[in-house]
């Protein structure tokens, strides 16, 4: 399926044969992306656990982030002592992440509203919210975004939900599963509509490898391109 618009898609998720169509495109997509790129297992993590560590995996490489997480992890027992940490300690600790002042200031932002809500730093009450529902909650956290929620329903909760960051969205787009200048949030809408459940998780991984080898920002790898038959 070509570069569409919203309202061609719109009557597209009620034309059976044509939904049809497009979900085989994206299984054809999903197969022969899985036939160059090694299987992915998935790990699943405390939901708070994950929100944190996606904060920090914003605007950096996974090694800072990971490097960020490990010294986090390394420092406190728990994430209420993270709270009780002196002023700039969380701040330090979580440098080689990149950006450590805003990305602090978020995690202990929510941190403590946890805390105040619950007694405890603790996302255990997401269990009872739908995917929605989870998403709404989590992007009313200052500086946590509808990618970020995705992930923790993703990652650390099993839900069927793809997370769109960077690459996600940009192959997207070059495929025309979404109109040119779709923004990352209606991206995550969309996909999250025309991809099936079961296929979301693995595709998501998918791209990401797919864009960071292959499908790159800057001068992407064309004539090696496990899909690029499918790419418009």
């Amino acid at each position: 399926m070509s570069d569409i618009s919203d309202e061609e898609r719109r009557k597209l998720m009620t034309d059976p044969a044509a939904r049809q169509n497009e979900e085989e495109r994206i299984r054809t997509i999903t197969a022969r992306l899985a036939e160059v790129q090694a299987p992915s297992r998935k790990v699943r993590r405390d939901p708070l656990d994950e929100l944190i560590l996606t904060i920090l995996s914003q605007s950096t490489s996974d090694a800072n982030c990971y490097r960020g997480w490990e010294a986090l992890r390394a420092r406190y027992p728990d994430w209420d002592a993270a709270l009780s940490a002196p002023d700039g300690e969380v701040e330090a600790t979580i440098r080689p992440a990149g950006l450590s002042k805003q990305k602090s200031a978020t995690i202990l932002s929510v941190l403590a509203r946890l805390r105040d809500e619950h007694g405890s730093p603790s996302l255990d009450h997401l269990e009872e919210m739908d995917d929605a529902e989870s998403v709404e909650y989590l992007t009313s956290f200052k500086g946590v975004g509808v990618k970020t929620a995705a992930c923790v329903l993703c990652f650390a909760m099993g839900r069927d939900v793809i997370p769109v960051d960077t690459h996600v969205h940009r192959i997207a787009l070059r495929l025309g599963l979404v109109q040119e200048g779709t923004n990352a949030v209606r991206t995550h809408e969309i996909l999250n509509e025309i991809v099936p459940p079961e296929l979301r998780y693995e595709l998501h991984v998918l791209m990401i490898g797919h864009g960071r080898r292959t499908c790159t920002a800057r001068s992407p790898r064309c004539p090696e391109c496990a899909i690029g038959a499918l790419c418009p």
